[in-house]
């Protein structure tokens, strides 16, 4: 963990979709490496990780999403059921603090 600009950051390199709505019941945001086609999870998804995007809460088994590259207004602010998002995710990301 290190401060710099009144951000705390934990680096996870092991995670589950299971462990996220912890991390961010705590009060993180979560930066998740997912598939670059997470904007399409209709979709199968082709892969896992390589691409970022910021959780921003979660509830009721959703996980809510900012992705600023999204190509629709939709894909930029999502909110996915876990499994759904799991098929997407590469199991890493950075939980970010300010206190």
């Amino acid at each position: 963990m290190r401060a710099e600009h009144g951000l705390h950051a934990d680096v996870h390199p092991h995670l589950t979709a299971a462990d996220l709505p912890g991390l961010l019941a705590d009060g993180n945001l979560v930066i998740a490496s997912v598939h670059k086609e997470i904007r399409r999870p209709a979709l199968p998804a082709p892969g896992r990780g390589g691409h970022l995007v910021l959780l921003t809460g979660h509830d009721h088994g959703l996980i809510h999403l900012h992705n600023p590259s999204g190509h629709t207004c939709d894909a930029r602010r999502a909110s996915l059921p876990i499994d759904v998002f799991e098929m997407f995710f590469g199991g890493r990301g950075i939980a970010l603090r300010t206190c």
